[in-house]
């Protein structure tokens, strides 16, 4: 009977450890919590009200058309910027007129398409550090993806969406404007990066003077009066409360540019040099002058100043064909929550990059990516890399990994990303279906999730509005095999050259034998290492060593007389490693492989040469493999 107490006691105590040690997420899964949807920018609430009454003001001025529209997120523009210069080093005016880069001005005709050319515009004057190019804002207009036609406007996330997409730029010529709707034709270069540039005219001049051309939003209106513009100056300067209905491009600045120029006088001199869309013959040849002191200077500016070869990265995971739409968050306070999205690899590349959008000036990204995931849980399977970004300023941007992670084709892999948003607790972008701008978003089922914690508790975001976190996953090609590099201390020559994949390392026919051996592995793109024993005279086995470290000895004379060689790091199972040896008295000997004992052992003889090749799990063995290793017992 005390027996019998005891032995109760005792497991009633390890119980009561057992429940006091334990977090509480071994016993059960994290609560689920439902993030906040980010509020609805104002201007897009009346700017849907106004459609659905019919009140929408879509008149042309002049013969010319406008067609910006609001986005759904009000653009956040409340941190300092970081990477603003000193205003003392800037020029008192700038004209990118005069440097040449810059493009022909054009005309959108009656078009709502605004918005497209202002885009481009910016986007032909970075490349134009290089060469001279024209894209089609007929592509982008009718191929944005959102609700409308060309006559119905749009702006820069839009703009945005169809560039980070690979949707375009394609070139004019392939698609000329006023023509009919085009699909199917691919971009001329990958845009992975745009900056939203503050309020801040350092801000904005230092991006003239380093990138080029940058979009801005405007109220136009007032273009078709002498009130606010002044047609014999071109000066332009509003201080009104009406809402931006027209995108245009900055070209460049002049702080003396007189305040007795404009028909209604600022407080002091001062303009903006900007292209209007609306044909060399409005304007001065297109173009005016805005007042820094107007409403809207400054508004929306956008930097389109990133194009790279269309080769940069072979393919694109994505959710999110129309970008970042809105925003999703936690009421806790500190600004942070995690997005993540579970893919699956259709090859076997390389994961090189993944691209998100900063909410905010200031915002920090510590990305994971995990492989072998379970469903509905992206932070399950393992852990491949861990990389932490800060921008300092809002916009898309890609993020290259300092160590790509191997991919197997049919598995699937995460990419979760810690948000902290400085101003916000709506910290994760997401692309979120709305009515009459973005009703063709769509939303699977297990594939975008959102948590307030990281570690459990994932919400799927399909459930909210049909909404996809913006995260993109670029891969590249695995073109070679992975590249392992050895080389051998050889008695009387010391170390020989380093050989790679097949090499001879070693000699034949001169008797002479191996005593230390180095092995590594040369690869980019792989979680991949090396590791390594070898059957040493007179002391037998040594202990493992890896990635380049000597085993064997060196200046004792003592033969080398069997290794085993095998993989290691996380893509370890998509290679084979096969090695064999010239053994004396015996030659060449058959392959082994993944760990297995090559040479002799109990004989007394010497290893005189080795090859060593890492091939892709399931490749043919380079030779036969039914004896590798011999031993006398």
């Amino acid at each position: 009977m005390k027996n019998s107490l005891k032995k109760l006691l005792s497991l009633l105590l390890t119980s009561l450890l057992l429940t006091v040690l334990i977090p509480g997420s071994a016993w059960a899964e994290e609560e689920i919590t439902e993030p906040g949807m980010a509020s609805l920018n104002p201007a897009f609430v009346q700017y849907q009200e106004d459609v659905n009454a019919g009140t929408l003001n879509t008149s042309i001025i002049d013969g010319h058309g406008r067609g910006y529209i609001p986005p759904p997120l009000k653009r956040y523009e409340g941190m300092a910027d970081t990477e603003i210069t000193s205003a003392q080093t800037l020029p008192a005016a700038f004209d990118l007129r005069e440097t040449g880069r810059i493009t022909a001005v054009r005309s959108q005709g009656d078009y709502g398409s605004c918005w497209a050319f202002a885009s481009l515009a910016s986007l032909e004057s970075y490349i134009k550090k290089d060469t001279t190019v024209d894209f089609s804002e007929n592509n982008l207009m009718w191929n944005s993806g959102f609700d409308g036609s060309p006559d119905d406007g749009g702006n820069y996330s839009m703009a945005t969406a169809y560039l980070a997409r690979w949707s375009g730029p394609v070139n004019e010529s392939s698609d000329p404007y006023d023509t009919p709707k085009k699909t199917g034709l691919s971009p001329v270069y990958h845009v992975q990066e745009v900056k939203s540039i503050p309020e801040l005219p350092s801000a904005i001049k230092q991006a003239l003077m380093d990138g080029g051309v940058l979009y801005t939003s405007m109220y136009s209106v007032p273009l078709d009066g002498e009130e606010y513009y002044n047609p014999d100056t071109f000066a332009f300067y509003y201080d009104g409360t009406e809402e931006p209905d027209h995108d245009v491009a900055i070209v460049g600045w002049d702080d003396n540019y007189s305040r007795d120029n404009f028909s209604k006088k600022p407080e002091a001199d001062g303009a903006w040099i900007i292209r209007n869309s609306w044909g060399a013959d409005w304007g001065d040849g297109g173009y005016f002058y805005m007042s820094y002191y107007d409403t809207y200077a400054g508004s929306n500016v956008t930097a389109f100043h990133n194009a790279e070869a269309t080769d940069n990265y072979s393919a694109i995971y994505q959710y999110d064909p129309l970008g970042n739409i809105s925003a999703m968050g936690y009421t806790d306070g500190d600004n942070t929550a995690w997005g993540a999205n579970i893919f699956t690899a259709t090859a076997s590349d390389n994961l090189m990059a993944v691209s998100t959008y900063a909410l905010t000036p200031g915002t920090s990204a510590e990305i994971k990516v995990y492989t072998d995931v379970n469903d509905g849980k992206p932070n399950s399977g393992t852990l491949r890399t861990t990389q932490t970004e800060t921008f300092a300023r809002g916009g898309y941007y890609t993020i290259d990994l300092d160590n790509p992670v191997g991919l197997v084709a049919g598995q699937k892999f995460a990419v979760v990303v810690k948000y902290r948003t400085p101003g916000t607790n709506d910290s994760v972008p997401v692309e979120s279906r709305f009515e009459n701008y973005s009703s063709a978003v769509t939303a699977n089922p297990g594939e975008s999730f959102t948590s307030n914690t990281g570690t459990g508790g994932w919400y799927d975001t399909s459930k909210k509005s049909l909404s996809n976190v913006c995260i993109k996953a670029f891969t590249q090609s695995r073109d070679t095999f992975a590249n392992c590099l050895y080389r051998t201390h050889v008695q009387d020559q010391g170390w020989q050259n380093w050989q790679s994949n097949g090499g001879v390392s070693g000699t034949s026919g001169e008797s002479l034998r191996l005593e230390g051996i180095e092995i590594k592995m040369d690869t980019r793109g792989y979680d991949l290492g090396i590791e390594y024993a070898t059957h040493v005279q007179n002391q037998g086995w040594q202990e493992l060593k890896s990635n380049g470290v000597m085993s064997g000895t060196e200046g004792q004379s003592l033969r080398l007389e069997a290794i085993k060689i095998q993989l290691t790091g996380a893509d370890a199972t998509q290679f084979d490693v096969y090695y064999r040896v010239h053994a004396q008295n015996v030659g060449w000997m058959d392959w082994a492989s993944n760990g297995g004992e090559a040479g002799t052992a109990g004989f007394g003889y010497r290893l005189e040469a080795i090859e060593i090749q890492v091939l892709p799990k399931g490749s043919p063995a380079p030779g036969l493999t039914g004896q590798p290793f011999l031993e006398n017992k």
